[in-house]
């Protein structure tokens, strides 16, 4: 099982850190009377607030920075991103000879023009935080080069399903700056501060996701195959996720009072309202605690403990997504990727036992993973868990997962007849 990563921070006490004084950094720290670390094109406070840098010199007349703001639909304007992409894509290509810098560089522009016109709104169906992805996270990927590969990568993925003539090159782009933002990234990661956290979330974020889109439904979610050698690396897709628990727990505080805050805020829901939401759906949901109610001497305290935590879980995913429908706050992508995340350990160790009690449960997430299938980024997940636990829980067991496998031959038979309508 490939460990969640850890991340330290440098120190631990709440004692200000001694520092020397900037006399040469930018207009907006001065004013604020913080310190500025002089990093250019656009100092880190600055970009990680989302504020115009002094450093970029002065903006043009043509419009202003509020601008950026008032119009979600639309990508950034690039009179406000013009010199710090310059700059940042020009790092991103040096060395490279004149030729392959400048195809390179186009290459980039394209993919960045995807992401922030098209990619962007695919990762949350919320308006508020779809302007983040669009929006915030290009700029903070200006100044940390981990994030902009990241982007990139996943924006080739996202064009390659639009035009799959081009898709081998395209997915060997993504792979490419998949790699190289993977090596900086784990740079970044081993000294986690106020300045970079933002970006690491979202590039661990982007990671998972790009994980499961590049291996065209064949990917590894909750097993790895050890039997399969074509190289790839067998990282978990929970694993990926878990990593994001694991970067929260060091700087969800920082992160709290940052541009990424609407992300991390909870949206609490009673236990009975969620079960109130679909209550057929709660009474089958209910029903797996019989695994281990009727049989407790083959479970400890501890282990009953986390399934039951588990459950209650699933319960609360299973009421979001059924009330979002009619609350637009609630973000289905959220919550879907919330759950394995908040997961207690112990039901994950079950799982890589293979407890039959432990896959029963984890076969019911594929009913929340159903509802976002339509998302090119999560197609095919859902029929992908159930298969693998099908395989692995044995004809005895069959009975408990046969409402999660209905549940997907209903869906993939209402998309059959959707799609033969459309032609």
């Amino acid at each position: 099982m490939a460990k969640t990563p850890t991340i330290e921070l440098g120190t631990s006490s709440g004692r200000r850190r001694p520092h020397q004084k900037s006399r040469s950094g930018c207009q907006q720290c001065k004013k604020k009377k913080i310190k500025c670390d002089e990093r250019k094109p656009s100092c880190g406070q600055c970009s990680r607030y989302q504020s115009r840098c002094s450093f970029l010199g002065p903006p043009s007349t043509s419009s202003s920075a509020s601008d950026v703001g008032a119009r979600p639909s639309a990508s950034p304007r690039l009179h406000d991103m013009s010199n710090e992409a310059i700059c940042n894509l020009s790092n991103v290509l040096e060395g490279a000879p004149t030729g392959i810098c400048m195809s390179s560089a186009v290459s980039s522009l394209e993919l960045l023009h995807f992401y922030t016109t098209t990619t962007s709104f695919t990762l949350s169906n919320r308006p508020e935080l779809q302007k983040i992805w669009q929006h915030v996270v290009p700029r903070m990927a200006f100044t940390h080069q981990f994030l902009l590969h990241g982007n990139f990568a996943f924006s080739a993925l996202h064009l390659a399903r639009s035009e799959p003539e081009r898709k081998a090159l395209l997915y060997t782009e993504a792979s490419s700056h998949h790699d190289i933002g993977l090596r900086m990234f784990r740079i970044a990661v081993s000294n986690i501060t106020p300045q970079n956290c933002d970006a690491c979330f979202a590039f661990s974020a982007i990671i998972a996701a790009y994980a499961w889109a590049s291996s065209d439904e064949t990917g590894d979610l909750f097993f790895s195959d050890a039997s399969i050698s074509d190289g790839r690396s067998n990282v978990e897709w929970v694993n990926l996720l878990r990593g994001v628990h694991t970067l929260l727990k060091v700087a969800g505080e920082w992160m709290a009072n940052g541009p990424m805050k609407l992300m991390l805020e909870p949206r609490p829901i009673d236990p009975e309202i969620s079960r109130a939401a679909d209550p057929e759906a709660g009474i089958k949901l209910s029903a797996l605690s019989q695994l281990w109610d009727s049989w407790p001497r083959t479970f400890d305290a501890n282990d009953v403990e986390a399934l039951n935590e588990t459950l209650d879980l699933l319960h609360e995913a299973w009421g979001l997504v059924a009330l979002s429908s009619n609350d637009n706050e609630i973000d289905m992508i959220l919550v879907v990727y919330a759950w394995p995340i908040k997961v207690p350990e112990a039901f994950f160790a079950m799982v890589k036992e293979q407890k039959p009690e432990a896959l029963i449960v984890l076969a019911h997430y594929s009913l929340l993973l159903n509802k976002v299938d339509q998302l090119w980024y999560m197609k095919g997940m859902s029929r992908r868990l159930l298969q693998t636990i099908h395989g692995k829980i044995g004809k005895e067991w069959e009975s408990w997962i046969a409402w999660p496998l209905q549940n997907l031959v209903l869906t993939e038979f209402g998309d059959r007849v959707e799609g033969s309508g459309a032609h």
